[in-house]
């Protein structure tokens, strides 16, 4: 899953490319994006399942815009700007 910013203006294009994705509930557009590690898995967990032997494969984060929140649980994600 590839989530891209668009500007008009010329600004650099950022693109964060999420790998190996088991599950997600994101939003399809982000004012404002903050990414990092979930610290309650909860919701998740409720949504999707990860083997015990694969735990340490997966990384559970949260994707919100400073407000409403989403995840991805996913093995790993790469950042680029362009």
């Amino acid at each position: 899953m590839i989530l891209r910013t668009y500007f008009d203006d010329g600004r650099e294009m950022v693109e964060i490319e999420f790998l190996d994705v088991l599950g997600m509930k994101v939003k399809s557009y982000y004012d404002e994006l903050v990414i990092g590690i979930a610290e309650d898995g909860s919701e998740i967990d409720n949504f999707i399942e990860v083997p015990e032997r694969h735990e340490d494969r997966y990384m559970r984060l949260v994707v919100s815009d400073g407000g409403v929140g989403g995840f991805v649980v996913c093995g790993k994600v790469l950042i680029r700007e362009e």
